[in-house]
């Protein structure tokens, strides 16, 4: 039997189901799937194989539930699903061996440096990519499930290729790198050493090489069957990079790609919280739509309070703007039920937020399939940079100042993509204004012609920090690469703020000559500074509107003063080229400071560098609160600004705080003659003004989530 999966190319609700072994004791398939059904869910995938086995398989190492008995729960889930048009998707995990499979072959296990084998906290070792589990028993079991059931498509767990935070000694892994490095394996890992990095590219190439394995092994059973794994972005920094993942390199390899968006909080044993960005999915649905392009993307978040707590649901409001950001981005939501289907949930009260969002999507789907982004900027993001760059401290060095930079654009609802540093070629870079360059340090040659180019014909750059300054191994050049662009010569330090003096100071960067760079700036002489800075000599023509001020100390108060000139560093230059491109360099950290302080004046700066970049031609502005997340989708004829509410206090939000009379303005150019505007929520029109170039509307109030329609009558 063929399989459609024209079913994929459109926007859908989903569902991820781990069934646990006591799930099967009573597992209600058609429970399951009416809920699902009244949930508006169009795809779910769940557990069928692997160290949860939920059907009668026959394999001889197969660890079934003990509750499963004779039952074919697999097989139901299918037969249910199907009845109600809904897709299934069987999931196999291979990233870790049950007892029988790793007692009858122990060389399939991940082993530390005195081969003992990795143990989880189940008591099951850690499987390793390289040891042949997949290549044994992994195959004939996705052989089983393909052939006896007719499942939707196969997925596998985001375990099954990786290396799982740790450095494997397995026969596998010590032989194959070995043969490529002509050296051992790495005693312990070092960023600032050489041969861990040649490490780390080695698993990063051997966990691409799974995904394709693993997609070939699926493809040689059911040619037509659709492939899709399980990874992270940049934003889960720790398993990215600790486990080998690169999912710009993984991606090609898979039909549909699925992102985890999973975890909000971690606390500690000291009860030290560490809350991911509540920007985490828009961040992740922006990059991943301009990474894939033709394969669709599911973002997965979780119903539970992660971490670790995977019983108790998350709020209602919390999950219904943390999922909302996926569906204004051009991706799919999904949501993780870790524990069996709804019926068995202890805290029921975290389904209402994905059905209101489902029926929302349901009803609207028009608008939504075979959208694309209307954005005409674009942050540039480098792996590179990360990994090498970034070294153990990959946070502070590189990823706070990407967000700094992503968050002043959301404040000042700017909307943009995210684009990967591996694709800067014309076809890509034509779609856009402004590209903006957050510490892109990590350069090659052909990003920097690239780029070049782009100026020249026309396009602007924003770029901050020690962008261009190392290769991409992170080796530190004389000189930026696109000094030239940057209009900035690096006299060879990247000095402290405070200078050689002693912490407990205050420093400052010093406003200079009034300039559409510093709108909203007036009354003031200065504004925050803080952290690192390049020291540049600002090359000719080019104009100097920032400076560093003169740091003094904080205390005593009386003496909170300093009589001496100010440094004069350049803190911001800017310039017009001959091909009528514009950039802005910032030599600090100032959206580094931004992400961690949160500095109004700040964002205010970094979102007008963006805007004088791009010449005013920004495609809608908006009069509202920074917490107002807005993106701009678009069909032929139409524009489509959604907003999202996150004015919400403190997270987890209780409760979203409705802001009314919120000010869109849409170019006109993007929507033609004599548009209409309305509100998808109620379908009421809206009035539209003429103001020049843009067509302006009030949206008289935003509760959560909503799309402002602006579309040819």
């Amino acid at each position: 039997m063929s399989i459609d999966s024209s079913w994929l190319r459109k926007r859908g609700r989903g569902i991820h189901l781990t069934i646990r072994d006591i799930d099967c004791k009573d597992f209600d398939a058609e429970r399951m799937a009416q809920d699902f059904a009244e949930m508006g869910v169009t795809f779910f995938s769940f557990f069928a194989g692997g160290y949860v086995t939920t059907y009668p398989s026959k394999l001889p190492y197969s660890r079934r539930s003990p509750w499963l008995g004779e039952q074919d729960i697999t097989g139901a889930i299918v037969k249910a699903a199907h009845a109600r048009g809904i897709k299934a998707i069987a999931m196999a995990d291979l990233s870790v061996l049950p007892p029988a499979v790793a007692e009858a072959h122990p060389e399939w296990a991940s082993v530390d440096s005195e081969g003992r084998p990795y143990v989880g906290t189940s008591g099951m070792r850690t499987a390793c990519i390289m040891g042949g589990y997949a290549e044994g028993y992994g195959r004939e079991m996705v052989r089983e499930i393909l052939e006896q059931y007719d499942v939707d498509g196969m997925k596998f767990g985001g375990g099954s290729y990786g290396f799982h935070g740790v450095v494997c000694y397995c026969e596998g892994c010590r032989r194959d790198y070995e043969r490529a490095h002509r050296r051992p394996l790495p005693a312990r890992e070092d960023w600032e050493d050489p041969e861990w990095l040649d490490y780390h590219r080695w698993r990063v190439q051997k966990t691409s090489e799974r995904v394709r394995f693993l997609r070939d092994m699926v493809k040689g059973i059911r040619p037509d069957m659709p492939v899709m794994g399980n990874g992270v972005c940049f934003g889960a920094v720790d398993w990215t990079t600790n486990s080998g993942l690169d999912i710009e390199e993984m991606a090609p390899f898979q039909d549909m790609v699925q992102i985890e968006a999973q975890d909000r909080v971690r606390i500690d044993d000291q009860l030290n919280a560490r809350w991911q960005s509540p920007t985490w999915t828009g961040e992740e649905a922006c990059y991943m739509t301009s990474v894939t392009e033709d394969r669709p993307i599911w973002i997965v978040v979780s119903y539970f309070k992660a971490w670790p707590w995977r019983r108790a649901a998350v709020d209602y409001a919390e999950q219904k703007v943390f999922m909302a950001q996926i569906v204004a981005n051009g991706a799919s939501p999904m949501v993780n039920l870790s524990g069996g289907p709804p019926a068995v949930h202890e805290d029921k009260r975290g389904f209402r937020a994905p059905t209101e969002l489902y029926h929302f999507l349901r009803d609207h789907a028009g608008y939504y399939d075979g959208d694309r982004s209307g954005a005409n900027v674009a942050l540039v993001y480098s792996q590179e940079t990360l990994v090498y760059y970034g070294k153990s401290d990959k946070e502070a060095r590189y990823l706070e100042g990407f967000r700094g930079y992503e968050k002043a654009l959301q404040e000042n609802q700017i909307p943009f993509d995210i684009i990967s540093a591996k694709v800067l070629d014309r076809s890509h870079l034509d779609r856009y204004r402004v590209l903006v360059l957050p510490t892109f340090a990590c350069m090659s040659d052909a990003s920097a012609d690239a780029l070049r180019a782009f100026v020249e014909r026309g396009g602007s750059i924003v770029a901050t920090f020690e962008t261009g300054l190392y290769d991409e191994r992170a080796r530190r050049r004389e000189d930026f690469l696109i000094a030239d662009l940057l209009s900035a010569r690096y006299l060879g330090e990247t000095p402290h703020v405070d200078g050689e003096e002693p912490e407990g100071r205050q420093n400052y960067h010093r406003i200079g000559p009034r300039h559409e760079l510093l709108a909203g700036l007036e009354g003031t002489e200065l504004v925050p500074a803080a952290g690192r800075y390049c020291l540049v000599e600002a090359a000719k023509g080019a104009e100097v509107l920032m400076t560093l001020a003169r740091s003094f100390i904080i205390f005593p108060e009386g003496l909170s003063y300093t009589a001496e000139p100010d440094l004069g560093h350049p803190m911001m230059i800017a310039r017009t080229h001959s091909g009528g491109g514009r950039t802005v360099y910032l030599p600090g950290q100032i959206d580094r400071l931004h992400w961690k302080g949160g500095f109004p004046d700040l964002s205010r700066i970094m979102a007008n560098a963006v805007d004088w970049a791009a010449g005013g031609d920004l495609p809608i502005r908006c009069d509202a609160p920074t917490t107002i997340y807005a993106s701009l989708r678009r069909q032929e004829g139409r524009a489509m600004v959604h907003l999202v509410n996150l004015t919400g206090g403190q997270r987890y939000f209780a409760q979203v705080v409705p802001v009314r009379d919120i000010g869109v303005r849409v170019r006109k150019s993007l929507v033609g003659a004599s548009p209409r505007a309305f509100l998808l929520s109620d379908s009421r029109r809206i009035d539209l003004r003429d103001e020049g170039e843009y067509c302006a509307a009030v949206v008289p109030e935003l509760r959560d989530y909503d799309v402002l329609v602006v579309e040819t009558m």
